[in-house]
């Protein structure tokens, strides 16, 4: 009998050689102790995979790093672009081929438990035909399990990938045009979950380059980054999939620029990460509440962009035709002026209930309003429309500009967006001393600040109008964040600055800095922030990372 693929992925790691130090070097760089430690995960997992499941076939090796975006938050569920960097850190898999469709997953980090699920069990009673059908289907499916007591685990992450991908080959009649087989699955790694680092999206890539090689799946790239990244609908985020197009094309030593809706792979560019700079993640401590109205929360303000380019399109039908995400309102696409782009904002309500919004617009548009309306309960405050619509638009007239400004060096300029794209997001602010301070998260979006743009531009002072200088209000960060960014930025005097990570749910902050001020960063958010606060110190540096990744021997 020959040898199965995991005793020769156990010899090929044990055993030094010209091709192990390629394959290491190509994942770490040529770093020794990154190479050894990476050797050493890898080996033992391969051990533990020896153990768990009766290998007798190939065994595939896969990896998926994490993600930090430096700019472009909360773009890619309305089109926008993001800047991301990969993380040394990543999740990876050995998996082989079942000839059935049952899934078996363990994991080297005993939080985990082992679970199993079979595919076909799994998918819905028909045939789900586009994005909206998954929408709803995915919220009737949780509403379920939630009634029966079902406990969602980590496998949900895995069962939404494969339900969806499954799906994609599906009929009408319920039958396949390719069945997706079952697998054996070991996951391991060194990147931590909750951090903002996109963990879970690492995880569904790494197995998703495993079911895509085992199944013979032949899907565009940028189709495929789609699929895959929707599929996290299923555990009930509301994302799109820059996440996981960061992860899949992400090269060392730069930072990408990546389109999403849909992810146009040709279109992806790439400018260097500045080499005396480094990218620090530190924890706040503090987390909001991963329970329903929080949930909401996440739902209402990203719907606020879909009514607000859908109020655009409705007043300005003349623009209709160029708009269907809130990215396409641009001095660009419109061909207009930036004093129009402000003219436009101006017009759309300040804050407006679903009863104002139905009188305000069209009939024409009333269904697709109904549409919005069906996926999240309607906020008791009613949506800041105007507020949301100039994050929206400024922060992805800032993720278009990031790139520049790093190709051309100006540090500077892209750590005021970094400061500024946190003053969009924060929801309070603090003095040097720690005494909170009066914060008006709509100020930026008022009739009297758009005035005095308006003026501004009249006057000649372009520059200093650029809707990349505009923070606006989407109020995804929590107040320990804001205090966290508002050190970083008095007792670093601009030197460095922060915003915060991830989707909204609290937990870390991004800081950009000099690698020469990393430890006087330390010491002071040692002494203002972790000892004010009495949380743990968690600060973490990450360097620009390889992509994702998938190796057969």
């Amino acid at each position: 009998m020959t040898k199965s693929s995991i005793d020769k992925w156990i010899k090929f790691l044990s055993t030094s050689s010209s091709r192990l130090r390629k394959f290491l070097a190509w994942i770490c760089g040529e770093n020794p102790e990154a190479m050894e430690a990476k050797r050493l995960m890898y080996l033992k997992a391969a051990e533990e995979f020896k153990n768990a499941f009766d290998s007798k076939g190939e065994v595939i090796f896969a990896r998926a790093p994490g993600r930090v975006n430096l700019m472009g938050r909360h773009m890619d569920f309305m089109g926008g672009y993001v800047n991301p960097i990969a993380t040394e850190a990543e999740i990876f898999v050995f998996a082989q081929a079942r000839d059935d469709d049952w899934v078996y997953l363990r994991n080297m980090n005993p939080c985990y438990e082992p679970n199993c699920f079979q595919i076909t069990q799994e998918l819905p009673e028909e045939k789900i035909r586009n994005l909206q059908h998954w929408d709803r289907w995915t919220v009737k499916r949780f509403n379920e399990d939630l009634k029966k007591g079902v406990k969602r685990d980590w496998d949900a992450y895995v069962k939404g990938l494969l339900i969806h991908l499954q799906n994609y080959y599906r009929l009408e009649d319920g039958g396949f045009i390719k069945k997706i087989r079952g697998m054996d699955i070991l996951v391991g790694g060194d990147l931590p979950a909750r951090r903002g680092l996109s963990s879970s999206s690492a995880l569904v890539t790494a197995i998703a380059l495993v079911v895509r090689e085992i199944n013979n799946i032949n899907i565009p790239l940028g189709e495929f980054i789609d699929l895959i990244g929707f599929s996290e609908w299923f555990v009930m985020t509301r994302g799109a999939c820059a996440d996981h197009a960061a992860i899949t094309l992400c090269k060392r030593g730069y930072v990408s620029h990546i389109g999403s809706q849909p992810t146009d792979v040709s279109k992806v560019t790439y400018a260097p990460f500045p080499e005396d700079y480094c990218v620090l993640i530190v924890g706040s401590g503090f987390e909001r509440p991963q329970d329903e109205e929080t949930r909401n929360f996440l739902r209402v303000t990203a719907a606020s962009y879909e009514i607000a380019a859908l109020l655009i399109k409705d007043f300005y039908p003349e623009y209709a035709s160029k708009i269907k995400w809130l990215r396409d309102v641009s001095t660009r696409n419109l061909n207009v002026s930036l004093s129009k782009i402000y003219e436009i904002l101006k017009s759309l309500p300040v804050k407006a209930d679903r009863d104002n919004l139905r009188s305000l617009i069209s009939e024409e548009h009333l269904n697709e309003l109904e549409e919005i309306f069906s996926d999240h309960k309607a906020p008791k405050d009613g949506y800041n429309i105007r507020q949301v619509a100039l994050y929206g638009l400024a922060e992805a007239e800032r993720a278009h500009i990031f790139p520049r400004f790093l190709r051309e060096g100006r540090i500077r300029e892209i750590l005021r967006l970094i400061k500024t794209s946190h003053d969009g997001d924060r929801v309070s602010k603090f003095a040097p001393d720690g005494k909170r301070l009066p914060w008006d998260t709509g100020w930026s979006s008022s009739d009297e600040r758009i005035d005095e743009l308006l003026k501004m531009i009249d006057k000649g002072y372009l520059e200093e109008a650029q809707l990349y200088w505009q923070p606006g209000g989407f109020e995804r960060s929590i107040p320990p964040i804001d205090h966290l960014c508002d050190i970083i930025d008095y007792f670093m005097e601009g030197e460095a600055e922060g915003q915060i990570i991830g989707a909204g749910l609290g937990g870390d902050v991004l800081i950009l800095a000099r690698k020469r001020d990393v430890n006087k960063l330390r010491e002071i958010l040692r002494e203002k922030y972790f000892r004010f606060y009495g949380v743990k110190e968690e600060i973490t540096i990450v360097s620009p990372g390889q992509r994702a990744s998938i190796f057969k021997l």
